[in-house]
């Protein structure tokens, strides 16, 4: 017999214990991630870890080195700020796409609100990391040089786990063409600042590539009064209108690919294109089923549509690509011949070898270098594949990686529960161009279903996140409020073309044609759960 009232002596506690480390645990990276994984760990009262970064200023290399000073948030405010979060309040501003000064500042002035600057060393770099023990008793040594002082005597730091975010893909593709030295006019990168926008004031202007940034260098070319836009590309990549973004973003349950393509329909119908037949789309002939597979993620935004329709932007898709440069002429394999002046290079990134160096990976297990539940790595996963879209954003993302990286530092132990599925995908470097820690999305998103799958608490925060994201989404971004937002922009585009003599449609999508898509989504959502309720 068991007394009502007993007292339990030796247990300091009924929560799981954490593992105890000799060394403070070690994030090499202020940037987006870098800086929730310091809010993740304050807010489970992790106190004992270090951020490194190299640069004099939070905020990331993304939005510090690749992005220009004209760059905007491509995908919406609501799921991308540092407040994402269940236990903090949703911001006031709801504008939704603000410049990377404002980004910049959010992430110093968020730094300073939440408590993260004593934990962070800026203009510090991490030249080596050594290695020592095995398993849970690994210990990690790194070799730092202050970025003030490269002369200076370097330091070395002890730390009993690490986890690096470099960030997105860091090394621009570079490409040069025969002629260059004849062209006389600008070539140039329209990333890290390289151009100064505006020397293409009135001028023709090619731009190469097909990504996200060159999508952005249509909007930025506008802003700065270029003249006849040509887009250079060896295939058309899928860009997604602002809209579907928003429909991706604000859902609890994800967006099938067949929605997502159907409401992207009135932008298509604009510029002539039918998104349907891009090579990235894989469905059926009654298109009620499909996936996209795209090798780079999608350029989010109007304007490029706006660009097109109004003819101020020529999409060439040439899969010889450029052929070579003479005076003040791009010359195309396919024989046409561009009269421009300016030459935009968007050729899209690879990974940084360094990154693999520096961590010694030789194999990527989920996103843990060679089996090591302490050493965690982790770049937002490249392409495009999938048949549902939950969004397009990097808040969601940024909070599952830094929570589900903290869970094995505290408990390693369990990794060998996740290691015993044989489910979690691995990846090399090809030797070439790949470094081993740069994988796709297929990759990034298996991960995320098997650990969860294993761990319990990771299972329960992913439905979490559903709700922190529409919340968010609804409360800062309505789709009235939102349509409004998207037809202000598109008219102040309209505006400026207008007064070079140009023409075109009005911003396709009304708030009733917002709605029937809307409909369909929360159709889809409705009987998404009735399913999943009937297992």
């Amino acid at each position: 017999e068991i007394r009502r009232k007993v007292t339990v002596k030796g247990i300091k506690s009924f929560l799981r214990a954490r593992m105890e480390y000799d060394h403070p645990l070690a994030v090499i990276g202020a940037g987006h991630i870098g800086l929730r994984q310091a809010m993740v760990f304050l807010k489970y009262k992790e106190t004992n870890f270090v951020v490194f970064d190299r640069k004099p200023k939070v905020g990331g290399q993304s939005w510090w080195d690749q992005a220009n000073t004209t760059s905007k948030l491509q995908t919406e405010w609501g799921v991308y700020h540092l407040d994402w979060d269940e236990t903090l309040p949703i911001p006031k501003n709801d504008y939704p796409w603000p410049s990377r000064n404002e980004l910049l500042q959010h992430f110093e002035d968020k730094a300073n609100e939440f408590g993260l600057m004593p934990y962070i060393r800026l203009s510090t770099d991490v030249k080596e990391l050594r290695v020592a023990g095995i398993k849970e008793q690994t210990t990690y040594e790194f070799t730092l040089q202050n970025m003030n002082d490269k002369s200076g005597k370097v330091k070395n730091f002890m730390t009993s786990g690490v986890m690096l975010y470099p960030g997105n893909l860091s090394v621009a593709r570079r490409e040069t063409y025969k002629g260059e030295d004849t062209f006389g006019g600008t070539i140039a990168y329209g990333m890290f600042d390289e151009l100064d926008y505006n020397e293409i004031r009135g001028k023709n202007v090619a731009i190469i590539g097909h990504g996200a940034f060159a999508v952005e260098n249509v909007r930025t070319c506008l802003e700065y009064s270029a003249g006849q836009l040509y887009l250079v590309c060896r295939r058309k990549n899928l860009s997604c209108p602002r809209f579907v973004s928003w429909l991706a973003n604000q859902s609890l349950t994800p967006v099938t690919a067949v929605l997502f393509l159907n409401a992207m329909k009135p932008m298509y119908d604009l510029v002539g294109f039918d998104q349907w037949t891009y090579y990235a789309v894989q469905a059926n002939a009654g298109r009620t089923n499909c996936t996209i597979m795209q090798k780079a993620r999608f350029g989010i935004g109007d304007v490029y549509f706006l660009a097109i329709s109004w003819g101020k932007l020529e999409v060439i898709e040439d899969n010889l690509g450029v052929k070579r440069v003479s005076e003040g002429t791009l010359h195309c394999g396919n024989g046409r011949k561009l009269e421009v002046s300016a030459i935009l290079k968007l050729l899209g990134f690879v990974g940084n070898f360094d990154n693999d160096r520096l961590m010694k990976v030789k194999e990527m297990v989920g996103f843990w270098v060679n089996e090591d539940p302490k050493r965690y790595l982790v770049a937002e996963p490249v392409s495009v594949m999938a048949a549902n879209f939950g969004g397009t954003s990097f808040a969601p993302g940024a909070i599952a990686w830094a929570e589900q990286g903290m869970h094995f530092l505290h408990h390693p132990q369990d990794f060998a529960k996740v290691l015993e599925t044989g489910l979690v995908p691995r990846h090399k470097t090809n030797g070439e161009d790949i470094p081993g820690y740069v994988v796709d999305a297929r990759h990034g998103t298996q991960t995320m279903i098997f650990v969860s799958a294993v761990i319990p608490w990771l299972s329960d925060r992913n439905m979490v996140y559903g709700f922190i994201k529409n919340t968010r989404m609804q409360t800062l971004h309505p789709i009235d409020k939102f349509i409004q937002y998207c037809k202000e922009d598109w008219d102040y585009y309209c505006d400026k073309l207008r007064k070079e003599g140009l023409s075109g449609p009005e911003f396709p999508y009304t708030p009733e044609t917002a709605g029937k898509y809307f409909a369909e989504y929360e159709a889809e959502h409705q009987a998404a759960s009735a399913k999943h309720s009937s297992r």
